[in-house]
């Protein structure tokens, strides 16, 4: 029987005829949907993983839930649309507050980002389901320290890469694709790598500086204008800048409106940092030791991800065993441009180029915006470019005749699978048997139980203890405030307000190994 390798139009590796790829979808997408939820259950159902920068969302999602406060935007910053809060807020009404509540949407976009992934490469590539799971592991079994990014309630971690599935699917109904476009990159500023893949594309196939083309562009123009401008009237009119109680014009959130959103360019140029002079360390740092972090490359501490976690991520060598693959991978993607005739803007290749776009303008933007600083600390800064290793793997898997290299690529990718999936199962069964404890939630406890009311502590144990008392205790806050309502109220009961420090102190009780709640000061 003639296979998809005997017809050179065909695509490798292209599903068989309509109707009997059934039974395969149904198993592909089930098996993404569950080693989705394994590898996220540590991050959602448990509390360990969790600091003041989420509970911040949590604490606007509450806020939102009681009808105390409408967060268009991250409290105390004048970017990062509140998305997540109206997300959670129907469960925390439903169920109260909780950081279950919080991310089980977060978990919900992880699984739709799996889904669509596998969906779509099968629609737009022609790969049969299970190839396209295998071809999506890098997100669906992403290791633990990017897991807990994707899973993280700050603000945007994993959005941007659904925002950049939806683009691409509404790329022909120009209102829809203007008001993605625009919701995505008020939620955050990656978005942009997104358009700009698209841009290419059509550049690259000729279909953007056609009349068509023209008129798309200012249809999504006006779904966009539409969408910014009822964001920027709503945080102007009703909108809470620093917790309950406080407007959209409350002095230190600049100027309100259109010109004060994300769009102004200086919010962008306040966060990017150039010098020529870092740019070749940085690629080599990115190239090795951090790519190698995100994709569990090497044996690494979790502590050091920031995962309570007495265990590892990854296993010694695996990185030049996988990065090795996805340079033999590029290199016949290049080979194949160049000598065999194919075109990444072809309409059959699009949909992987523009993945393989996306990750590239993430990865470069990245590395050229930290001044030398490349760190798995700040990986949620370019989580796009886990979209652009499948995009690389799904091309490969579209067009590779060779079967001998195509089974050899694709089996060092499910060796990868394996041991990603190996390290996921050994952290759950730590989580289960020995469930790791937070400290801001053995803090709140005690406060609660005290009857400690208001306080003083750090930035980083002033929004989760408070999230985790419920805000039965408020605390203000001794570095960055965020939340003006606590700072108020503390102030006001300065006199009964314990100081919550990091060292002993006369009269101090330690509660947790790393706080002590210490007597209020005169």
């Amino acid at each position: 029987m003639p296979t998809p390798d005997d017809d050179p139009s065909s695509p490798a590796g292209a599903a068989w005829p309509r109707g009997s790829a059934t039974p395969e979808r149904a198993l592909a997408l089930g098996l993404a949907v569950a080693l989705v939820i394994l590898r996220s259950a540590v991050f959602v159902f448990s509390d360990a993983v969790f600091d003041s920068d989420q509970a911040i969302v949590g604490l606007m999602t509450k806020h939102l839930a009681e009808g105390r406060a409408i967060p268009v935007l991250y409290y105390g910053l004048d970017y990062l649309l509140g998305i997540e809060a109206w997300l959670a807020a129907p469960l925390f009404w439903f169920f109260g507050a909780s950081v279950m509540a919080l991310k089980l949407p977060l978990l919900g976009i992880n699984v739709a980002l799996a889904v669509l992934l596998i969906v779509l490469m099968e629609r737009e590539l022609g790969l049969r389901p299970l190839i396209g799971l295998l071809v999506a592991m890098p997100f669906v079994l992403a290791p633990p320290g990017t897991t807990n990014y994707f899973l993280e309630a700050n603000g945007g971690q994993s959005e941007p890469l659904l925002v950049a599935l939806l683009l691409w699917v509404t790329r022909r109904r120009p209102l829809t694709f203007g008001m993605v476009l625009a919701f995505g990159y008020l939620h955050r500023v990656f978005a942009a790598y997104a358009l700009a893949a698209l841009v290419l594309v059509e550049l690259l196939d000729r279909s953007l500086l056609t009349v068509t083309g023209i008129q798309r562009k200012l249809k999504a123009a006006v779904g966009f204008t539409a969408v910014w401008q009822l964001v920027a009237m709503v945080r102007l009119q009703a909108g809470t800048a620093w917790g309950p109680a406080t407007s959209d014009a409350y002095p230190g959130m600049g100027e309100p409106g259109v010109k004060a959103m994300t769009l102004d360019i200086g919010v962008v140029l306040e966060r990017f940092c150039f010098n020529a002079a870092t740019v070749p360390q940085a690629l080599a740092d990115f190239a090795g030791p951090f790519l190698s972090s995100m994709f569990g490359g090497h044996r690494e501490s979790l502590v050091g991800l920031s995962i309570p976690s007495a265990g590892t991520q990854g296993v010694d060598g695996l990185w030049l065993l996988f990065g090795g693959t996805l340079l033999v991978a590029l290199g016949r993607v290049v080979w194949g441009m160049t000598h065999g005739g194919l075109r990444p803007w072809q309409p059959r290749l699009q949909f992987a180029t523009y993945l393989l776009l996306t990750g590239a303008i993430s990865s470069a933007a990245y590395v050229v915006s930290q001044c030398g600083r490349i760190s798995p600390a700040t990986m949620r800064y370019t989580l796009l470019t886990v979209l652009g290793v499948v995009g690389l793997l799904a091309y490969f898997a579209a067009v590779e005749r060779r079967r001998l290299l195509r089974v050899a690529t694709l089996g060092v990718v499910a060796v990868w699978a394996v041991a990603a999936l190996w390290g996921h199962v050994q952290l759950l069964t730590e989580f289960l048997r020995n469930p790791p404890v937070n400290n801001r939630q053995v803090l709140a406890d005690y406060l609660v139980a005290n009857d400690i009311k208001y306080g003083y502590a750090d930035y980083w144990d002033v929004y989760s203890t408070v999230f985790f008392a419920n805000e039965q205790v408020l605390l203000a806050s001794t570095s960055v405030a965020f939340i003006q309502e606590y700072e108020w109220v503390v102030q006001n009961h300065r006199d009964e307000a314990v100081w919550i420090l990091r060292e002993p102190c006369d009269g101090g009780t330690r509660v947790t190994e790393a706080h002590y709640v210490c007597p209020p000061r005169p």
